[in-house]
């Protein structure tokens, strides 16, 4: 449930070349506070906004993929870690493909717009008592997928979901008409 839901966000912009990069956010409620961050990747990657390079995949089938394929890297990350693996809900995973195809078609803005109506959705599915969103886009990339989940890994925020006490995630990827992916990856911790 989100009771008492309150914004804080730290939200420090930069610009960054669009032409292949990748961009990350992050965004948590925990005890009904909600947490939104950007990273960056400069020669430090700190709590901002990150930026790599990338190659791009083609085909639908590539996105389901991909999909598949992020869950298995985050999940061995995870197990390298000591920390039990995250079970896919597809029906979050519809929830996290939605807004991906919404930041893919420009119908939002890059980032954690409508996280509260996610959040919601989520709570329809599945009683939690925490839940958190990672984003990212790239473009240019032979493997956009592993270059959202290494670029999580080195930013702080990122990293602090993957690694939460969480169990259950869904994760949406989407492709526009100019080779960008989008990536969307929901966690909640089934209270």
């Amino acid at each position: 449930m989100l009771k008492n839901t309150r914004l804080e966000a730290n939200l420090t912009t930069k610009v960054f070349p669009r032409l292949a990069s990748v961009v990350l956010a992050t965004a948590a409620i925990l005890g009904g506070t909600e947490f939104i961050q950007l990273s960056s990747n400069s020669d430090s990657v700190s709590d901002s906004l990150i930026a790599l390079s990338s190659k791009p995949v083609n085909a639908a089938s590539d996105v389901a993929a991909m999909e598949k394929s992020i869950h298995q890297q985050i999940n061995q990350y995870r197990r390298s870690q000591g920390l039990p693996p995250l079970k896919v809900n597809s029906k979050i995973s519809a929830i996290a493909r939605q807004h991906s195809k919404q930041m893919a078609a420009n119908q939002v803005p890059f980032g954690h717009s409508g996280v509260n109506s996610r959040y919601k959705e989520i709570s329809k599915l599945i009683s939690y008592s925490r839940v958190a969103e990672n984003v990212a886009y790239n473009q240019g990339h032979r493997n956009p997928g592993k270059v959202a989940v290494d670029g999580w890994k080195k930013s702080p925020g990122h990293n602090r979901n993957m690694l939460g006490k969480y169990q259950v995630t869904g994760i949406g990827v989407a492709k526009n008409s100019q080779g960008a992916y989008y990536f969307t990856q929901l966690f909640a911790d089934k209270g």
